[in-house]
């Protein structure tokens, strides 16, 4: 028997509207769990679209980062035992701490996501650290969330850093992907659509990122904006869903994950340290073509693509390029990748920099 979930979701500035009609089937009761920040831009619109219809028996800090002690302290807290349901708001980490716990409560869990960042909110993945911060696994839930409510005016207003680092994020999905099933002689009825769904991501970001990115700059919702979003957001979590995690990334959040193993002199975000490594993966790759499109998109709107960009230089890429090597995402490629072959793109790819002003 094969169950295969896919994600419900709404948009809109007035997406909270609809959280009493399509929650209300699974209880009365709710707790939020989100960030500090997160839970503020939200939950006055969301306690508001709930009042006289749904209760909310509390709202609750998710813990600093998204491990499994952190999911094991709110699964304690009475009001969560006792809820009907999780709303989780926020951004990815907030969103998998509250996945994990849902799951682990058996509670049917709801989704609200207050920045464009990454795809947590519509998939069955969490991805989950050490208490340190470093890459702990990847950690798969029964079904992703039962619907996700995406407020458009929430993330027009939720800082830019995180929609910047989110295109760079949806960037990686095409690229990795195609790489990753390219060696399967025989593809699955679900991967095969994941592959289909993954095969134009990239390509419509490229088309409509910048727009996008005008559009938040201006503090506008747009077609645009929209269309961002949900290439952010929904198509990555499609793919996501259809695949397992070997084969929904590749070099690029190799790299991420080698990069969280080492201190730095700041935090680069998730979504900004896998857009270079994507660029390390089509340099690896002799993707040429596609490498120079996306350097150029990647070079117009600031994004990653050299290595002092993610706080690395000619000194530490050998590092850089050692502990990418050893990570899970590297095993599912259509030949071995050796960590010889990403330190040669990483310095291949430097040199296209050099000269850059």
């Amino acid at each position: 028997m094969i169950n295969q979930f896919f994600p419900s979701y709404t948009i809109g500035a007035d997406a909270y509207d609809a959280v009493p009609g399509i929650c209300g089937a699974f209880g009365k009761t709710a707790v939020i769990i989100g960030g500090e920040k997160s839970r503020a831009a939200a939950e006055p619109a969301l306690r508001k679209s709930c009042e006289g219809k749904l209760e909310i028996l509390g709202s609750f800090q998710y813990g600093d980062n998204s491990t499994f002690e952190a999911a094991a302290a709110l699964e304690a807290i009475p009001e969560v035992q006792q809820a009907d349901m999780i709303f989780a708001v926020g951004g990815g980490r907030a969103v998998d701490t509250a996945k994990i716990a849902a799951e682990h409560l058996d509670k049917p869990i709801f989704t609200f996501p207050t920045l464009c960042s990454n795809c947590a909110p519509v998939t069955a993945v969490c991805v989950v650290y050490h208490p340190d911060g470093t890459f702990c696994k990847v950690w798969y839930r029964k079904r992703p969330a039962y619907h996700t409510f995406i407020n458009t005016e929430v993330v027009l207003h939720s800082p830019r850093d995180y929609f910047w680092a989110g295109i760079g994020d949806a960037l990686s999905k095409q690229y990795e992907v195609l790489f990753s099933v390219r060696g399967d002689k025989e593809v699955p009825y679900v991967r095969g659509l994941g592959a289909q769904i993954a095969g134009n991501c990239s390509d419509e970001l490229l088309k409509y990122g910048r727009a996008g990115m005008e559009a938040f700059d201006s503090g506008r919702i747009t077609e645009d904006l929209e269309r961002v979003i949900q290439l952010v957001i929904v198509t990555t979590g499609l793919v996501s869903n259809c695949l397992t995690g070997d084969y929904n990334s590749s070099v690029g959040h190799a790299i991420y994950n080698g990069h969280t193993e080492v201190e730095h002199d700041r935090e680069y975000l998730h979504g900004a340290v896998v857009c270079y490594g994507t660029l390390v993966l089509l340099t690896m790759d002799g993707q040429y073509e596609a490498r120079d499109k996306m350097l150029a998109f990647c070079r117009d709107l600031a994004l990653p693509h050299r290595l002092a960009d993610v706080g690395e230089s000619l000194a530490t890429a050998h590092r850089l390029a050692e502990h990418a090597s050893t990570k899970y995402d590297l095993d599912q490629s259509p030949y071995t990748v050796t960590l010889d072959m990403i330190e040669k793109a990483i310095l291949e790819l430097e040199e296209l920099s050099r000269d850059e002003k």
